[in-house]
């Protein structure tokens, strides 16, 4: 074989090889965090002044496990009506993201046992209010 034949069999690998990498390309779509992602960076400064704030507490706590949640928010907040969404992102399988309205009883615990996790990470994203004041806390998830 001379050098002009193994030339031409080299582009013609290059180029079915091109052509696999973007018919595998355009069979696995990676999908976005969320759908409404420019609503939410127009409130982002609201939602670091609301960590910030949250931060100035102590931790806010989160156990799950596969059928439970359970939220246990800082001592200062024990007195006060505290409401808030929490929302469970699971990066690789937007099927299984949850949404959750948490109403946390006086001593400031939130629990439900009626929630359906699939095993695996998820971020939590806790949008919370106390009293009228607004927090934000975020955390990843394991679910055992």
């Amino acid at each position: 074989m001379n050098w002009g034949k193994g030339l031409v069999l080299a582009l013609a690998a290059f180029a079915g090889l091109m052509v696999w990498f973007i018919v595998m390309a355009a069979r696995n779509p990676e999908p976005l965090v969320t759908e409404r992602y420019y609503e939410h960076e127009l409130k982002y400064q609201e939602r670091i002044d609301n960590t910030t704030r949250a931060k100035a507490l102590t931790a806010v706590r989160m156990d799950v496990t596969a059928g439970s949640i359970r939220i246990t928010f800082p001592t200062g907040t024990n007195d006060r009506s505290i409401t808030g969404d929490l929302t469970l992102l699971r990066p690789n399988d937007p099927t299984a993201d949850r949404q959750v309205k948490v109403i946390a009883d006086s001593s400031g615990v939130y629990w439900n046992n009626t929630v359906d996790l699939v095993p695996g990470r998820y971020n939590a994203l806790l949008e919370w209010s106390a009293d009228g004041m607004a927090y934000y806390t975020e955390e990843k998830l394991v679910v055992p």
